[in-house]
């Protein structure tokens, strides 16, 4: 019974995933820390042996993640141009929810130092910074129409998936930003509506290299000082909380009601924690 609750976590934590990554302004990586499987993911594809070896793991983590990414085109982009406030505002639970258990989990061989602090401002401020960045509304772009293999075409797909893969696992980054940096992203949420493989296969191939990359960086920068970097993944998380602050949030009946959602978020974190909690360290 405890193996089935670790892997509904891991499906749940998957579909979550999905979801931020095409979610502007949400990231991925932030639900990865909150859902306490950010240690588990980035090792578990930091090499091909531990990639065999963690193989259950990420099969179900990746159902979950390509379920996430679906439904996320189809439905959860609907209410958030709907439901703003309590859409985002129910991400923001979720994030709340989790802050104890990264701080758990950073804190899991050695106690908070003053040090710590110079990591948690810069990276909050960081967060911050791009969040207004993407606030400005300045870096979308029309989507391209592809309906051929072109092979420069898929080239710079693979490239900027790659890109894009690395913010996408690193918490408080948002993917979908990078992805408008670049300018692909309505290239890409056009082709997942359309399911147009022209697109979605080189910049699948892409997100694998670039994930693959990611994790493998972050698994030996924890292993070095898993104190520090916790520190700064703490200040992304925290900082991730203003960047999905949505418009028309203030003292007002709609932000009333996404107080409510944001408890559920926060009880939804939760419950994600108890599930299969002797896999969190």
């Amino acid at each position: 019974m405890k193996k089935i609750l670790e892997y509904l976590k891991y499906f749940i934590s998957g579909i979550v995933f999905g979801i931020a990554n095409v979610i502007p302004g949400v990231s991925g990586g932030t639900m990865l820390v909150v859902f306490g499987v950010f240690d588990k993911i980035t090792e578990a594809i930091s090499g091909v042996k531990k990639i065999f070896h963690n193989l259950g793991f990420l099969i179900t983590f990746g159902l979950g993640a390509g379920a996430g990414i679906l439904l996320s085109a189809k439905v959860i982009g609907k209410l958030f141009s709907i439901f703003a406030i309590q859409t985002n505002m129910l991400f923001i639970g979720l994030i709340l929810g989790g802050i104890p258990l990264i701080v758990k989990i950073g804190t899991s061989e050695k106690k908070v130092k003053p040090l710590c602090i110079v990591p948690f401002l810069i990276s909050m401020a960081v967060v911050v910074v791009l969040s207004v960045l993407e606030k400005m509304d300045i870096f979308t772009m029309s989507a391209e129409s592809v309906t051929g293999f072109d092979m420069i075409f898929s080239l710079k797909m693979v490239v900027c998936a790659a890109i894009a893969a690395v913010t996408m696992i690193i918490p408080g980054i948002s993917g979908s930003f990078m992805m408008m940096l670049l300018g692909v992203y309505e290239t890409i949420i056009g082709a997942l509506n359309t399911l147009n493989f022209y697109v979605i296969i080189p910049f699948a191939i892409g997100a694998l290299i670039g994930i693959i990359f990611g994790a493998k960086l972050i698994s030996i920068l924890i292993k070095k000082n898993k104190l520090m970097v916790y520190s700064a993944i703490t200040g992304m998380v925290i900082g991730s909380v203003y960047a999905i602050l949505p418009d028309g949030f203030g003292f007002n009946l709609q932000t009333g009601y996404g107080f409510a959602f944001m408890l559920i978020g926060v009880l939804v974190s939760v419950l994600i924690e108890k599930l299969g909690a002797t896999d969190e360290t």
